[in-house]
């Protein structure tokens, strides 16, 4: 075998024996899912949409009702009550990209639990379910994605 043929088996062996060739781990189907789904998301390249977007989890109603987010430009321009049609801070709310962070440090941080469904046409999380550590209370939290739309 010549030298250059052996160099690619041991690098091919090396990276396949540390995870490097794809996900490993516990979290290693959410973080496939995940990059599939950010893969799909982004071969759309929509940095203008609404959507309307709700959490769960232990903290003030305002956060977790359900509000309609409007994002320009990649970030979040205004986010308004469902129910109300008061405005919300927009700081509160996330983009898509956002949503995506969150699982991702999920999975980073080795949580317990993560449960992610996404859209089939638009890759974008549709929900998702976040325990970090079943031995901390109050600290799962939630989020339910929907109604994406597109702004031309």
């Amino acid at each position: 075998m010549n030298t250059a043929r052996i160099a690619t088996i041991l690098c091919a062996a090396l990276a396949s024996g540390c995870g490097l060739t794809g996900p490993s781990g516990p979290n290693a189907e959410a973080q496939a899912r995940l990059t599939a789904a950010k893969r799909l998301w982004q071969s759309q390249a929509l940095s203008d949409y609404s959507y309307v977007l709700s959490r769960g989890c232990f903290c003030v109603l305002e956060y977790r009702e359900p509000a309609s987010i409007t994002v320009r430009g990649g970030k979040v321009a205004s986010a308004v009550s469902v129910a109300s049609g008061e405005p919300r801070d927009p700081a509160w709310y996330e983009t898509v990209e956002g949503l995506f962070e969150s699982i991702q440090h999920a999975i980073d941080d080795d949580a317990v639990v993560i449960e992610a469904q996404y859209d089939p046409v638009r890759g974008y999380p549709i929900s998702v379910y976040i325990d970090v550590d079943h031995r901390i209370a109050d600290e799962e939290i939630s989020y339910q994605a929907r109604a994406l739309t597109p702004i031309r």
